[in-house]
């Protein structure tokens, strides 16, 4: 941990990769298939949602909007079409009508996606304030969170960090299905999530989603710093946990090494204490 303490934790997938972790096309186009089956057997319109998602999720974001704008004309005011057509707009790069949608879409349900949709609303403001400008992302916080400066972060805001590292996690989660590297803005968010995993979990788990805001582009002097920290303080942890395991499997031998040791360290201190003796006199 940041502390220097060793913990043992199982920091396997802290990283989000994506609703759809594989390359597999096949997999999508089969569920697309699959919901507009079932929407043309019940003609339900949370299954015609379903269907316009999954068309979204194919890539065919012309006529995923066609399907959510129909559903809003004849059921309006659903949350799951707001925050369809809310994410839509914004793969389509409308940014205004994106930031509508999502704002409507979490003023009829304020607690959906784990109620993480207040960070889609602030990249949404980020994106319309930057004017198209990439370079914007590489000077301006889009959460304005303080964790310092320093190689360990802080929780400067006094922040809930359990809630803002699941919040972090569902968003890029459902962000990184549909962007891959490199994007800024989601490399900014994952620098921001590694630091709150180092703080809540440890380091391992950190090194992780640095390692993945680096693929997408995210780069600064404290990160590297930081890094190279929890590197440190990775290897000690590994160096400790080898070595008590060693210990725990042989225990005649480490009292022996044990053992050994501390007579050689009385011998040198003795041999010390005589050669000043001599001095004196």
């Amino acid at each position: 941990m940041l502390n220097g303490t060793t913990v043992f934790t199982d920091a396997d997938n802290v990283a989000p990769i994506g609703r759809f972790g594989f390359s597999d096309k096949s997999y999508l186009l089969k569920k697309l298939y699959e919901a507009d089956s079932i929407y043309k057997a019940t003609g339900k319109i949370e299954d015609y949602s379903d269907y316009g998602a999954m068309l979204i999720y194919n890539g065919q974001y012309l006529e995923g909007k066609r399907v959510f704008q129909e559903i809003e004309s004849k059921s309006p005011g659903l949350y799951a079409t707001a925050a369809n057509l809310g994410t839509t707009y914004e793969i389509l790069g409308i940014n205004d009508s994106a930031y509508f949608w999502i704002n409507k879409a979490l003023g009829i349900n304020p607690k959906s996606h784990q109620g993480s949709e207040w960070i889609h609303l602030k990249i949404l403001e980020a994106k319309i304030k930057s004017n198209n400008d990439h370079t914007y992302f590489q000077n301006h916080s889009i959460l304005s969170l303080d964790f310092g400066h320093t190689e360990i972060p802080e929780n400067r805001s006094k922040l809930d960090l359990e809630v803002l590292r699941d919040q972090l996690y569902h968003q890029l989660n459902e962000r990184m299905t549909f962007i891959k590297p490199k994007d800024l803005i989601v490399g900014q968010l994952l620098f921001d999530l590694g630091n709150v995993n180092a703080i809540t979990r440890d380091v391992k788990s950190g090194l992780q989603v640095f390692e993945v805001a680096k693929e997408y582009g995210f780069q600064s002097k404290l990160l590297d710093k930081r890094e190279k920290h929890f590197k440190s303080l990775q290897r000690t942890a590994e160096f400790r946990n080898h070595t008590e395991g060693w210990a725990r499997e042989n225990p005649a031998k480490a009292v022996l090494i044990s053992a050994t040791l501390f007579i050689a360290l009385l011998a040198g201190i003795f041999l010390i204490i005589k050669r000043f003796r001599k001095g004196k006199i």
